[in-house]
């Protein structure tokens, strides 16, 4: 019936935190409130911008369209039916077990500040242990890393009880101590995925931050392993410095059958807080143009949230509740990057996984997100917020000295990055983007076309200096000693 929506305008009810952006003729608008998005012609906006201001709406054919349009896109609302937004708590899918401290390596910004193998590391028995509770518990997957996971000489028996129990097995690795075909093929047997770290494409670039000689070690273990049939994935550090290489190192990448190059922005935690390298937002548009317009950037994959599908939202990054972290002394915290005391949620010697995952400091992580809870108060004010989730809660935490607080020009590079993802997911091609991003990502209000609040933040925001940490504030390594016979506390 012709006219039925524009006479029931009253039944509409417009979110006052409805968010736009332009390129071209198009305009993407977002509802921060629940995700949904949707690309509208002229036309078509200006019908919503009358509906937001109270303008007259003209009783034709094309406007019913575009109401019909902005009710199923959920970017208003319609008599009464409004979404609701369920904070779930998410289930363990994801343990990473760092299976000893020890590595060989000496990288200058090594998160986990790994050097030797400690003293009372988990035996393998107690190892085997965590692994059965792990898989009984319900999580799906158990990433061994470190250090480095090869100086464990039980590596392999471990990784064959976690497959035995139905678990995915991945591990991060140097690979240098890949060193043979026979271990090649061990590896292929045993993991369902390989993640290596390659700083370089080149000795001489690689060389720099992990070590003379290691570049030969790592280039001749990824062939080995692409010899036994395993794809690796890379985790590449990418700082100020090294950004002008990326090329090269895709060209060197395409030599190798790799399933992807993970580009990780260096951070400062662990022992990048004290080095050389650095990483910032133009370092992060460097990074961006780079995998948009280079014709060998097909692997790269940039740092960062990645959008999810209209009408879901991402509440959290997972800490404490999708993945939890146990270090080499069982120690359980909610992050490989957050292993701070406050953060400390038990020992697996003393207690069962399944108490530890329900204490106050996990349960408080999973239960924060960005419409509520004490860990992303400064995420509410935000338009992306459905689809970043807040971001890396320990990457916040090493600028703003406060894992409640975000930093600005952290968010300022999350909101770029979501927000061309967004462009892209619409259509809009990379070269497009490379072209116009900084204009085509400038948020407005729907009903004004005012300058969203949270978009300039980063002028005028200055991070609180990070607290005095005393001798024992953290503890990366906490002896709790085996009980008798090594007999696991739950038992």
């Amino acid at each position: 019936m012709r006219g039925h929506l524009v006479r029931n305008r009253s039944l509409f009810d417009v979110p006052k935190d409805l968010t736009y952006f332009v390129h071209g003729e198009d305009h993407l608008v977002i509802n921060p409130a629940v995700g949904a998005r949707c690309v509208l012609t002229p036309a078509e906006f200006r019908v919503l911008e009358a509906l937001a201001t109270g303008a007259p709406l003209e009783a034709a054919q094309e406007t019913e369209k575009a109401l019909a349009k902005f009710i199923l896109s959920w970017i208003v609302y319609y008599n009464g039916h409004r979404p609701t937004i369920t904070a779930n708590e998410s289930p363990l899918n994801m343990a990473y077990y760092a299976i000893t401290d020890g590595c060989n390596l000496r990288c200058p910004y090594c998160y986990a500040s790994s050097e030797k193998c400690l003293p009372n590391e988990l035996t393998t028995a107690e190892s085997l242990d965590l692994v059965t509770q792990i898989a009984e518990f319900g999580a799906k997957t158990i990433v061994f890393t470190g250090g480095e996971p090869m100086l464990r000489k039980d590596l392999f028996e471990i990784v064959a009880h976690a497959r035995a129990q139905g678990l995915l097995a991945n591990v991060i690795t140097n690979a240098t101590m890949i060193r043979t075909p026979q271990i090649a093929r061990r590896f292929a047997e045993l993991f369902n995925s390989v993640t290596v770290s390659v700083d370089g494409s080149t000795a001489e670039t690689h060389d720099k931050t992990r070590g003379k000689g290691t570049f030969a070690k790592t280039h001749k273990a990824l062939r080995m392993l692409n010899d036994a049939g395993v794809t690796p994935r890379i985790n590449h550090i990418v700082t100020s410095d090294s950004i002008g290489e990326l090329e090269k190192f895709a060209e060197f990448i395409q030599g190798l059958d790799v399933h992807s190059v993970r580009l990780m922005n260096h951070n400062e935690i662990g022992r990048g807080a004290s080095d050389n390298y650095d990483f910032g937002w133009n370092d992060h548009l460097r990074v961006q143009q780079l995998v948009w317009t280079s014709p060998i950037a097909g692997t790269l994959r940039p740092d960062g949230p990645r959008p999810v599908s209209p009408c879901s939202v991402s509440g959290n990054c997972g800490m404490g509740g999708n993945e939890i972290y146990i270090n080499s002394l069982g120690d359980i915290y909610p992050c490989k990057l957050v292993t701070g005391k406050a953060e400390h949620a038990g020992n697996i010697r003393t207690q069962p996984l399944a108490d530890i995952f329900a204490s106050p400091v996990l349960a408080a992580m999973r239960r924060s997100t960005v419409f509520g809870g004490e860990f992303h108060e400064d995420c509410a004010k935000c338009y992306i917020k459905s689809n970043c989730g807040g971001g890396c809660r320990a990457t916040h935490m090493s600028l703003s000295g406060d894992l409640r607080r975000n930093d600005r020009h952290f968010c300022r590079i999350l909101r770029h990055g979501v927000v061309t993802q967004l462009w892209q997911e619409s259509g809009v091609s990379r070269a497009e983007i490379a072209a116009d991003d900084e204009a085509m990502t400038v948020p407005r209000m729907v009903g004004g076309g005012a300058v969203h609040e949270a978009y300039d933040q980063w002028k005028t925001y200055v991070p609180k200096p990070p607290p005095v940490i005393r001798t024992g504030a953290l503890i990366p390594i906490m002896p709790v000693p085996r009980r008798s016979g090594s007999v696991p506390a739950h038992q």
